[in-house]
């Protein structure tokens, strides 16, 4: 009888710790730029997995982890580039009426890697901007809104606007012919990214 009645308890507990988490894997569009400079938004995809902690049927708290093209795509020191970030956002949920929601919350990104391409113009016959000109990790506020259908698929869109400055202080640009140094200590480049995302809870 203790061996069942523990048992018992056991699939119990189980089966609360499976109605108080909920998973979610998406993918989305990303909408991307940087302030303070003089290109336009960067189309790129969003892609990752999330845990949901249900504190209430009406609250939860959310954690993710995101493979994000985004970054940006301007012409900085005649160049274009393309960031892309491992995304950690951690949200607090709060779930309006059955599956419509709203959240909130910080976010760090991780720099995953920079995409360089050359741009020339009549000054410059080549131009490479060294990847290390990305500091390596960066903070932004999320922003936005959802619907959770009763089969498990998802809808949201939300905003995330940086908080720090993703330029180091100094970097380097590489004509083909020579090194040349470029400082952005009166200069700040952050992120603001637009997304639209689909997925599923499991």
């Amino acid at each position: 009888m203790r061996k069942i009645a523990c048992l018992l308890l056991l699939l119990t507990a189980f089966q609360i710790n499976a109605q108080t988490f909920r998973y979610a894997a998406r993918a989305g569009l990303n909408l991307a730029d940087k302030t303070n400079t003089s290109g336009t938004f960067k189309l790129g995809l969003n892609f990752g997995v999330s845990a949901e902690y249900l504190i209430t049927s009406l609250f939860s708290a959310e954690a993710g982890l995101y493979y994000s093209m985004q970054g940006s795509k301007f012409k900085f020191a005649n160049t274009n580039l393309e960031h892309n970030y491992l995304n950690i956002p951690v949200l607090a949920k709060y779930y309006v009426h059955r599956g419509l929601n709203i959240f909130a919350g910080p976010q760090l990104g991780i720099k995953a890697n920079v995409n360089k391409q050359a741009f020339g113009n009549k000054d410059l016959e080549q131009v490479r901007v060294e990847g290390d000109m990305v500091k390596p990790f960066d903070l932004s506020a999320i922003i936005g809104a959802g619907y959770l259908l009763e089969n498990g698929f998802f809808v949201s869109a939300n905003i995330n606007a940086g908080l720090t400055n993703t330029a180091k202080s100094q970097f380097y640009y590489d004509d083909g012919k020579s090194t040349t140094s470029y400082a952005t200590d009166k200069e700040s480049f952050k992120n603001i990214v637009i997304q639209l995302n689909f997925g599923y809870c499991f």
